[in-house]
């Protein structure tokens, strides 16, 4: 039992200390987006009364789902989807930007990446600005602010 406990410890001192390690903080900059890559899949569900198989004379409530995949700009609906958010929508967005690290004012190009979950996916377009936070140990590494 003693051994399950210290070995338990073990791994939470751990992992603190791969967080610690990992730079939570970061140093502010803005990143301007070059281009995106958006995978979509734009699901749709479609209910209508069908008449009860058994025979009884009631109207059941069927849902029929339709789904649509491809390049986001290449599905039809992406224009609706994007501005009303009207259907559910799976997917993911690589966003590549280009940045000058705040430390010594280097210029790099990096990726974010973001699912249908975020509001990235649906609002940014190339030559947007994002506020990004550049690692201190290391200006190639970065994340979303």
């Amino acid at each position: 039992m003693k051994y399950r406990v210290c070995q338990s410890a073990l791994t939470v001192c751990a992992l603190a200390a791969m967080l610690s390690a990992c730079g939570v903080e970061g140093l502010p900059a803005q990143a301007t987006v070059t281009t995106i890559d958006r995978e979509c899949e734009i699901i749709e569900s479609i209910r209508h009364e069908v008449d009860d198989p058994r025979g009884t004379g009631v109207k059941l409530d069927a849902q029929e789902m339709k789904s649509t995949k491809g390049e986001c700009k290449s599905v039809e609906e992406w224009a609706e989807v994007r501005s009303k958010r009207t259907k559910k929508v799976q997917g993911t967005a690589a966003v590549h930007v280009d940045y000058q690290a705040p430390q010594d004012g280097s210029y790099h190009s990096a990726t974010l990446n973001f699912t249908g979950r975020d509001d990235e996916f649906y609002e940014l377009n190339a030559g947007d600005t994002v506020a990004i936070l550049v690692s201190k140990e290391d200006p190639t590494k970065i994340r979303k602010a």
